[in-house]
């Protein structure tokens, strides 16, 4: 019986020849390397959503970017209030001053 280099029997319950061993990890180099064209190929496909997903945060920004400088000029609470008490009462002042000259 032949020997293999770690000195076990080549037949039987020893290590399976050399060359055995060989074709099965060209085998299984073969079969990485298909796997790992399978997967340039997806991370591709995912490079190309990546950017386009890029381009539309891009452009959703500038939207928001928008609306905050429109919310800017809008008058606070405090403005509106302001506007709304000052309205009733000169509303107030000129119905009083109205009655008063009618009598």
């Amino acid at each position: 019986m032949d020997r293999t280099p770690d000195g076990s029997e080549a037949g039987g319950g020893g290590t399976p020849p050399l060359d055995l061993r060989a074709a099965r990890l060209e085998g299984d180099v073969g079969e990485m390397k298909s796997l790992l064209r399978a997967i340039d190929a997806k991370l591709s496909t995912l490079d190309t959503r990546l950017s386009s997903v890029a381009e539309s945060v891009a452009e959703i920004k500038g939207r928001l970017s928008g609306f905050d400088a429109r919310f800017a000029a809008l008058p606070s609470t405090w403005t509106i209030l302001t506007i709304t008490f000052t309205t009733w009462a000169l509303g107030s002042g000129i119905l009083i001053a109205a009655l008063k000259n009618l009598r």
